[in-house]
């Protein structure tokens, strides 16, 4: 059995774990308030967008936006921090199943990189782009939707897709999938519940607007496609950022939970063992008390 005072440094180094992640789930709660709200107003904002842009969308020739190339570059949404339980891991892997060989990755967040390399797959990595704690500014996200487009253009790729993760409850956390080019028209109808989130998101009971073009419909959506792409990204990282305060809460909830109970046993452990002691003790006093009569 170990001695009392490795069971002390033990219990003690438990305890200072547990101050630890308890402020660390007290954190990631204050993150999820804040990110709430910035959730609900990129979902508004995407909600009046994609009802200005679905009519376009629609007119749109996709023969035109459709290369003959069938290469895939993806966007994948992860985090710069780690202690987010499998929040990181979920994603890459999901992604990890869908790649081809000619397929390469734009990466948002160091730790889906780092996961990447550590399956050989670093050379796949065109772009890292580094996501702050902190809400991401949607002009950060400018100049690689920019690179999307040019690349797009030049038809390096014939799909643009973002993997990210889908918020649909405090407690749980899906990865999905997306089209952004060529142009998925399902993300613009709720009907689709598996990409119903932030980057797929129209009020199918507000009344129909009637909006007039001064422009051919075609030359609108061209213009505003930088736009378009950088809401989508920008929209994907917000509800991944909730779903990693998300992810990072509930695993420090059971982090601290854990050492809680490993604190348990190691006081009943270290009872135990004193109890012992003093039992040996008492027995060795007695034996030497006999010995002198």
């Amino acid at each position: 059995m170990q001695s009392l005072e490795n069971i002390k440094k033990r219990i003690k180094s438990v305890q200072t774990t547990s101050k630890i992640t308890g402020a660390m789930k007290l954190i990631a709660t204050a993150n999820i308030r804040k990110q709430a709200k910035e959730y609900d107003k990129i979902a508004s904002f995407c909600k009046d967008f994609y009802n200005i842009v679905k009519p376009l969308v629609s007119s749109t020739d996709d023969k035109k936006l459709n290369p003959k190339n069938e290469n895939t570059l993806y966007i994948l949404i992860t985090s710069s921090m780690g202690l987010c339980g499998a929040f990181n891991i979920n994603i890459t892997k999901y992604l990890i199943e869908k790649i081809k060989p000619n397929d390469k990755i734009i990466v948002f967040g160091k730790k889906g990189y780092s996961y990447l390399k550590s399956h050989g797959l670093e050379s796949k990595v065109i772009h890292t782009i580094e996501v702050s704690s902190k809400n991401i500014s949607y002009l950060e996200i400018l100049p690689t939707s920019a690179i999307i487009m040019e690349m797009f253009a030049k038809e390096q790729f014939g799909k643009i897709k973002m993997v990210y993760t889908k918020f649909i409850n405090s407690m749980t956390f899906s990865p999905v999938e997306i089209q952004i080019l060529p142009f998925d028209k399902t993300l613009f109808n709720n009907e689709q519940s598996d990409k119903a989130s932030l980057t797929s998101m129209t009020n199918t009971n507000d009344k129909k607007q009637i909006i007039e073009y001064e422009s051919p419909r075609h030359h609108i959506f061209e213009s505003i496609l930088p736009t378009f792409i950088t809401t989508i990204i920008f929209a994907g990282i917000i509800e991944s950022q909730l779903c990693e305060s998300g992810s990072r809460r509930n695993a420090m909830d059971t982090a601290t939970k854990n050492a809680k109970e490993l604190i348990d046993n190691l006081v009943l452990q270290f009872n135990r063992a004193r109890q012992e002691k003093i039992t040996q003790e008492i027995n060795e006093i007695v034996a030497g008390g006999t010995a002198n009569e």
